[in-house]
């Protein structure tokens, strides 16, 4: 009796609605991964953003492949996005975000925005002398379509090097403008930065993520209104969890993640559905573009960013570094392929698994099972329900608990210590404290994975 009060008080609370996530958020967090493509003019360079600068803009620096000042030197003579697509599906990522300008400035379509004189913009596939030819967007999309991948675009709205644009949003050219470039006034490079994100936002279909990095600068509005359905937008707002490095437990903290609410963790009873994403890269150093002799991360060192991220409730935005021929480079799409089939091996089959709505649920497993790790997840479809649980293991004739935890959201996974079951035993998911009746997709135990086998 006491229970079904419970319940019925919970599907009677006069709070404000829950909040839950729109379809393009919905869609987004559907995945564990999203694959970042770095690829621009800072692949023929070096790292950094702007990857141009002094020693490089109108100069071949010893690491790079021409001057970036110049369109010819963006030549990748064997890009093949339908390869990258192999690697992203292998992964298991549902959407993938391409650099359409990065740092520089220099657009891989041909951008039609034009300087203060009405000429053309000049630093763009496509135009007079560039090396490319044809839209590297265009390529990308029709890749992804033929995937059934998502697809959207990163654009660098406050950096610039080509317009005299720093990372602060102020000119940079007040005490040299060098050759090449062009020291643009605020009105124009506003401008310019609106007609560029509108053509990406009108010209190649419907986009499933929008990336605008450093701000909107005052475009929300215009992403709203011509890319509705795309994450990323005020109207389907996602929040970054405060670091690159593929640890947010090390380097921001350790605190549960919530879908719900702004900042790095969300807030628990915020009225904003807000999905958290975390960007690592797939290089050990620090850094975003292809250059030759970076270390790759390993499988087996992908695996706890995996469960730092993922396991916490967050998307993985997995950084693509595509290679100066345009290509995913084969030790990079050996790791993309093994860490997707390790996750599909290992949180594809449980020992145990069910789902519904209510208060507790129970396992049972039988004796010799092998035990080392449980995932919950939400259907966060009716929002994030729960508030408190707690994960028990049978003992004799009552309970001992497992561990304690307060979000589940899109998933929750918890690692133990490995235990191999001497007898028939049930775990159980009691959870104390709910906004509404909990609905559980997945309350599931599993076995220890297989040791990774790298193969290049």
């Amino acid at each position: 009796m006491a229970a079904r009060l419970w319940i019925l008080l919970l599907l009677s609370r006069a709070a404000a609605d829950l909040p839950v996530p729109t379809p393009a958020q919905l869609r987004y967090q559907s995945t564990d991964f999203v694959a970042l493509i770095h690829f621009n003019m800072g692949t023929f360079a070096h790292n950094g953003d702007p990857c141009c600068d002094k020693t490089n803009w109108n100069v071949r620096a010893p690491y790079a492949a021409g001057k970036t000042s110049d369109a010819d030197t963006f030549n990748p003579k064997q890009l093949n996005t339908t390869q990258w697509m192999e690697s992203i599906v292998a992964l298991g990522a549902n959407i993938a975000v391409l650099t359409a300008k990065h740092g520089c400035g220099f657009a891989l379509w041909p951008t039609e925005a034009t300087l203060p004189d009405g000429s053309p913009y000049g630093y763009n596939v496509g135009m007079p002398g560039a090396a490319i030819q044809y839209d590297v967007l265009q390529r990308f999309v029709d890749s992804a379509t033929s995937a059934g991948v998502g697809y959207g675009f990163y654009y660098s709205i406050m950096k610039n090097f080509y317009l005299c644009h720093n990372f602060s949003g102020k000119n940079s050219c007040r005490e040299e403008v060098l050759p090449r470039q062009r020291n643009v006034s605020e009105q124009d490079y506003i401008r310019i930065a609106k007609q560029q994100v509108t053509e990406l936002w009108t010209k190649y279909g419907n986009l499933s993520r929008i990336w605008v990095d450093s701000g909107l600068g005052g475009l929300g509005g215009l992403m709203d209104q011509l890319q509705p359905q795309a994450a990323g937008t005020p109207k389907n707002p996602i929040d970054w969890c405060g670091t690159e490095s593929g640890h947010p437990s090390r380097d921001v903290g350790s605190s549960d993640v919530w879908s719900t609410g702004h900042g790095f963790f969300g807030q628990a009873d915020a009225d904003e559905w807000v999905p958290k994403f975390c960007d690592p890269q797939l290089f050990e150093e620090h850094v975003w573009f292809w250059e030759p002799n970076l270390h790759v991360r390993s499988v087996s060192e992908m695996i706890p960013i995996y469960h730092d991220i993922v396991g916490r409730g967050m998307v993985m935005e997995l950084a693509f570094s595509i290679d100066r021929d345009g290509l995913v480079e084969r030790s990079h799409a050996s790791v993309y392929g093994q860490l997707g089939e390790w996750v599909r091996n290992c949180y594809g089959s449980p020992l145990a698994a069910t789902s519904g709505s209510g208060m507790a649920f129970t396992l049972t497993l039988e004796a010799g099972s092998h035990l080392d790790r449980i995932q919950l997840q939400e259907d966060i479809v009716l929002g994030q329900r729960v508030r408190n649980y707690t994960l028990e293991q049978s003992q004799g004739s009552g309970w001992q608990p497992l561990v304690r935890g307060s979000a589940i959201g899109r998933k929750r996974i918890h690692l133990l210590s490995a235990t191999q079951v001497s007898e028939r035993i049930q775990l159980r998911l009691r959870i104390e404290n709910a906004t509404r009746l909990p609905q559980i997709r997945q309350f599931a135990a599993f076995s220890p994975c297989q040791e990774v086998q790298v193969i290049i």
